[in-house]
């Protein structure tokens, strides 16, 4: 579930998104989050002991964005591959809404990982493990059931189609840029287009 953060947290978490997005993980410093929120370091520093346990809050916080949207359309009563339909239309579109903190995540994969985590670095990444794999179960049951009931072509092993399947839909992460003039229009064809083909590729 997302944590309720105070104002002035969820505002360096979004700042440090951002700056982690636009300058790369490994080069953005809390000199440059503390500019980009014209603030100080000290406040910073209240909430997050280090740049690594904001990295790590950052990532977390956006394996919690997703959760939050998706888990309540992942129905099980529904059929498997219009509830699959449907949690990918929500995955995606807030994946475009959150984009700064899965940007960082992606990042994140090919940044050079801190030599001595401190204890709150290494909980935070243990709890990100964690709340990552109870999302990916999401879509791993509502494939598996779509396997049963024939929606879905039977595979050897389902997670392999779960896998797949999530890295089409966070497939934006690559290629998609904020733009001020982006339409509304454009962003609901990547969604449907992307959660058209989850489905189809099941089948």
């Amino acid at each position: 579930m997302l944590e309720k953060l105070s104002a002035s947290k969820s505002e360096i978490l979004d700042a440090a998104a951002w700056c982690f997005m636009t300058l790369g993980c490994d080069t953005a410093s809390i000199d440059d989050i503390a500019r980009h929120l014209g603030s100080t370091k000290g406040r910073i520093y209240h909430h997050f002991p280090s740049k690594g346990a904001l990295l790590s809050a950052v990532q977390l916080r956006a394996a919690r964005f997703t959760y939050q949207a998706v888990a309540p359309v992942a129905d099980a009563s529904e059929s498997p591959d219009v509830c699959l339909h449907r949690m990918s239309e929500t995955h995606v579109m807030e994946v475009l809404r959150t984009l700064p903190y899965h940007k960082v995540v992606l990042q994140s994969y090919a940044s050079v990982t801190p030599k001595s985590p401190t204890e709150m670095e290494q909980d935070l990444l243990i709890q990100l493990r964690k709340e990552q794999r109870c999302y990916a179960q999401l879509f791993l049951r509502v494939i598996e059931a779509g396997m049963v009931q024939g929606c879905f072509k039977p595979q050897d092993d389902a997670r392999v189609s779960m896998a797949s399947v999530l890295t089409l839909l966070n497939a934006p992460l690559f290629w998609y840029q904020i733009r001020p003039d982006q339409s509304e229009s454009f962003d609901r064809m990547v969604i449907d287009q992307l959660a058209d083909m989850a489905v189809a590729s099941l089948r």
